[in-house]
């Protein structure tokens, strides 16, 4: 896992969620930007924001999303001290 350390949050990406990141490093400016944007709002505020956050329901309770574009979607969980980002392209799925 890559972290990133923030005054609020310890920033956390799985394996999944970091490679989705390089592919949009490498694939479309304009869309990483939205996805660094959504990040910094789920360190300050991970439950409200843009991006439409919506808590997920079955097996990915306990978890949050928020709109990249129609297409994908930011995926994370938020806990005390931690933001754990578990994918940043695609939609999730139950």
């Amino acid at each position: 896992m890559k972290t990133n350390t923030t005054t609020l949050f310890s920033t956390f990406y799985s394996d999944q969620a970091w490679n989705d990141y390089l592919y949009w490093q490498q694939q479309d400016k304009k869309t990483l930007k939205r996805i660094n944007l959504l990040i910094k709002d789920c360190q300050r505020t991970p439950f409200e924001g843009i991006g439409k956050p919506e808590r997920l329901k079955e097996n990915l309770s306990g978890y949050w999303s928020r709109r990249i574009t129609d297409e994908h979607s930011l995926v994370y969980k938020a806990t005390q001290d931690r933001l754990t980002i578990v994918a940043v392209r695609y939609h999730y799925s139950s």
